[in-house]
This record gives structure tokens, C-alpha cells and sequence, in this order.
């Protein structure tokens, strides 16, 4: 074949970034409420189905909120915790058994076989604590208050350890650009950098959790590049960062708030036909420019997922396009230097909630208290086209597709096995060939001939000799198909293999 054919090419031995540390979600409030109504036996399946790793979705990472957050049913801390106490004697943990989200965690953990990494993130801190005496709104954290909030994430850590549930990093605040009407707290850039180099750094290291991870930013792409390059060019404050997170919301192709702008086309093979490309603030780009701006920091995402915008639920379940989406961001992401990717809230109700202020959203697994049924969406079996086929501890390789219709990524996997991620979101039909290229054989690659059905998502596992011996591709391990057509069990993944 030539090069311009419909073609993916993959070059194995050029390999790029940092190895993957793995896929997961959000252990929220919301989430054990909705799965709780629905009983141990589903509850128990829901867990499999997302931290087996013979036969879910192999979750190892996952996010907690430090106290209450929007998909909370009220505004809570971390036990009372009395204005002007400053050593906090009051901070407890119990809500987080009562609320079953410390069970879940230990649950998952057990499933998955290993510790899941945690990313805890705060909200807000108690009300006391910021310049206007209220969880929601445009408040900062006042500066008397940076030593004792301060200590309030070294009391989050070492507690959550004591029940089971160590954490591996830390943000320092959910969004702190959003004044929103639940919790929130809002740090500049350099309130955020002085508050890490003076305050939240210094009080770790103290305490003997210097190998403790901590993120900033947590917010999302569009500005992201300029929040890194204040914060990193202070040495002392970059000396205590792990790395940067950020959330995916500012797609006006998604989302009703973004501003939007139309750029117009003619489309010469329909006549002239008028047609427009949307743009917003999605900031694909700014996720590879940070990873130049400092390679030797990490980068993860954090958070991503449908807002509903006043609709309900019901008009987006079973929603191919909300997959798609996953994916579009899941593959930009990875081929700009992501690290680890988090989701939002694991499960929520048949509402889209609970959420205290009415902010609804989906999620890949819907817990429907009407019929008692969990319903595994879309977005479920498109993060398992990543999650369950590139492992932690895989590394990126070079990869281009010659067909705008496919997006791609790849990685080499820790025992040698090559995954391929290909995506064709159009109304078509797309085949072209995989290209491996090969070592020493006596062609620059091998190929295969490959289906992208009309929207859909194609995973291509290759053996761990796929760059030396050309014939390796006529035993391809696995070609998983998920399409529109499909309407998936628990457990697709032999259903769709060949």
C-alpha cells in the first residue's frame, strides 16, 4: 500500500512522554447514594464492572473531594471544626463511612488487586476560613487561615491512610477560577503559587509526606498553559509540584454556556452547500504546551463529563455521541502527554444527580432507582476501548493516521503487546490498513487490512513480536469493535473480539 492510502501507521520503537499511570473515576457522594438504592448485589457488580481487571474496566486511579462538593446532598466539612481552631482538634472522617464512599475505596482497592491511587481535591474549606463566610461563591482563602487549611490536607492524608485508603496526590482547589453557586474558593495564579511555596509544601514536608503528589490548576485547558508558566517559573513553589491537572468543560460543541463562534465553509462536493465548524474554549493544545513548557513535570486529567444544562436525563441516555466524546478527548489527551485519566462521578441517579444545587450530569453508569437496574451508557464501553486494553505503565509511541475521519492513539504495553485505539466518528465506513513498522524484516512495516465501521470505536491488540516478525499481524491477539448498532452486555469485550 502507499502512503496516502487510508492508512494508520504505528512506529513501536519511537516511543514518547511518560509512562502511563491508568484510567479510573470519582469516589463522590453522589455515587454511593445512587448505588446504594440499588442493593449489594448491584452495587457489588457496578465495582467489578469497573475495577476487575480480568473482566471491568481495570481502574486503578481514582478522585475524592475533601469535603463536601456539588454532587453532594448538603454542604459538609471534615467534621466540626470550630471557628478560630486552628490545630482543627474536631477533624473526623466518620462522615466518609457513613456516606460509604471510605468502603467503596477499600472495596475497589480489593477488586483491583492493588491500592488505588487517589487525587484528593477540596472545594472549599470551611466558611470560616474564607474571605466571604460561605461555601459557595467568589470567596478566597484568607490569609490567616493558609497555615491551618494547610494542615487540613495533611489531617485528610494521614487519616484517610489510618482507614485504608491512602492517598497519592493532592490538588489544591477544584477550579479556582469559578465563582459558582455550590462550593468553591478562588485563587489567583499567584495565590495559588505562594500559597503551595509558603504554606502547603513547607507543612507536608513537615509532616513526613514529602513523597505526597501535589497538582495544581484542576481547572480547565484554556488556561492552563498560562497558570503553568507563573507557577513554575517560581523555583521555590515548582520544587513542591508534582504536576498539573485539568478538567475538559469549554466545548461549545458539548456545552450550552462556552461563548461559540461559527467559522464557515462551502462545501464544494454538495453544491456549495454552507456548513461551519464550531470553536469555543476546549484548548486542545494547551495540554502538549505545557508538557514542552516543563517535561519534567506530570500532567493528569481530572475531571471530565456531560453537563445536562436543564434536560433531563432521560433525553441523553444510551447517547452515542457522549462515548465519542470521551474518546475525542481521551485520545487528544493522550497524544499531547496526559498521564492518567480521572472521570467524574462513578455512578449517578436516573436524574443525573443527587447534586444539592440541581447541577445534573451523566455518567458512564446510571443507577435507575425506578426500575433498579444499573445502565451501563456508552461512555462506559468507550473508556473501556482504553482502560482495559493500554495498561499502567505503557508508553506512548509514535502513530499518525492519513484519514482526518480517524483518530488514533497507541502504546506499548509493560509485557510487549502493542494497543491501538482508532476512532471514526463519521456517518461512513473507513477501512484502511494498520502499518506496523517492523525492525529488521525485510519490509519498513507489516500490514493488515482493518474495518472502522460507521461510528465507532476500534481497539487493536498486536503481539508483543508484532516489530520483528511480519507475520505476527495474521495473529492479531484481539480486534474489539464497539458500534452504534451495538447494545452491549456487562461484558462485551469477547462478544466484539475476533
Amino acid at each position: 500500500s502507499l502512503s496516502q492510502d487510508s492508512s494508520v501507521f504505528v512506529f513501536p520503537r519511537a516511543q514518547a512522554g511518560k509512562p502511563l499511570i491508568g484510567f479510573g473515576g470519582s469516589f463522590t457522594e453522589a455515587a454511593t447514594v445512587s448505588l446504594r438504592k440499588l442493593g449489594k448485589e448491584t452495587w457489588d457488580e457496578v465495582m467489578k464492572a469497573y475495577f476487575d481487571p480480568d473482566h471491568g474496566l481495570g481502574y486503578t486511579i481514582g478522585r475524592v473531594h475533601i469535603g463536601s462538593c456539588d454532587f453532594s446532598e448538603s454542604s459538609w466539612t471534615c467534621g466540626d471544626l470550630q471557628e478560630g481552631d486552628h490545630e482543627l482538634k474536631n477533624f473526623s472522617l466518620d462522615y466518609y463511612e457513613t456516606l460509604d464512599i471510605l468502603p467503596m475505596i477499600r472495596q475497589a482497592a480489593a477488586i483491583a488487586k492493588e491500592p488505588i491511587q487517589l487525587l484528593a481535591s477540596p472545594w472549599s474549606p470551611p466558611p470560616w476560613m474564607k474571605t466571604k463566610r460561605q461555601f459557595h461563591g467568589d470567596g478566597h482563602l484568607l490569609e490567616s487561615c493558609r497555615g491551618v487549611w494547610a494542615l487540613h490536607y495533611v489531617k485528610f492524608v494521614q487519616e484517610m491512610a489510618k482507614r485504608g485508603a491512602p492517598i497519592w496526590a493532592i490538588s489544591v482547589q477544584n477550579e479556582p477560577e469559578a465563582s459558582q453557586i455550590w462550593e468553591s474558593c478562588i485563587y489567583t495564579a499567584t495565590e495559588e503559587r505562594d500559597f503551595i511555596r509558603d504554606h502547603l509544601g513547607p507543612t507536608l514536608h513537615e509532616n513526613g509526606l514529602a513523597d505526597l503528589k501535589v497538582l495544581f490548576w484542576d481547572h480547565n485547558r484554556d488556561g492552563m498553559l498560562e497558570r503553568a508558566a507563573i507557577t513554575y517559573a517560581d523555583a521555590e513553589a515548582a520544587k513542591y509540584i508534582w504536576g498539573m491537572c485539568w478538567h475538559w468543560y469549554g466545548d461549545p460543541r458539548f456545552e450550552s454556556w462556552p461563548p461559540r463562534h461559527e467559522v464557515s465553509y462551502s462545501d464544494r462536493q454538495q453544491g456549495e452547500k454552507r456548513i461551519f465548524e464550531l470553536k469555543g474554549r476546549a484548548g486542545f493544545d494547551n495540554v502538549r504546551k505545557v508538557a514542552e513548557l516543563r517535561p519534567d513535570k506530570h500532567l493528569i486529567f481530572s475531571e471530565g463529563c456531560q453537563e445536562l444544562s436543564g434536560r433531563p436525563l432521560s433525553q441523553l441516555m444510551g447517547d452515542w455521541k457522549l462515548g465519542e466524546r470521551y474518546a475525542l478527548n481521551i485520545i487528544n489527551d493522550l497524544n499531547s502527554g496526559c498521564e492518567g485519566f480521572i472521570d467524574w462521578n462513578l455512578c449517578l441517579d436516573e436524574t443525573g444527580g443527587p447534586n444539592h444545587v440541581g447541577n445534573t450530569c451523566s455518567a458512564a453508569v446510571i443507577c435507575d432507582s425506578v426500575s433498579q437496574r444499573a445502565r451501563y451508557q456508552p461512555i462506559f464501553w468507550y473508556i473501556g476501548h482504553f482502560s482495559r486494553y493500554i495498561q499502567p505503565g505503557a508508553r506512548r509511541v509514535a502513530c499518525s493516521t492519513s484519514r482526518d475521519t480517524l483518530e488514533v492513539t497507541a502504546f506499548l504495553n509493560v509485557d510487549g503487546k502493542l494497543s491501538v485505539v482508532v476512532m471514526n466518528q463519521s456517518d461512513l465506513e473507513e477501512s484502511f490498513w494498520l502499518k506496523i513498522a517492523t525492525e529488521d524484516g525485510p519490509e519498513p512495516f507489516t500490514a493488515a487490512w482493518i474495518d472502522a465501521p460507521a461510528r465507532s470505536i476500534v481497539t487493536l491488540v498486536a503481539d508483543d513480536q508484532v516489530a520483528e516478525d511480519p507475520s505476527v499481524l495474521e495473529r492479531i491477539r484481539g480486534v474489539f469493535t464497539t458500534t452504534t448498532s451495538d447494545a452491549p452486555p456487562l461484558e462485551p469485550w469477547q462478544r466484539h473480539s475476533q
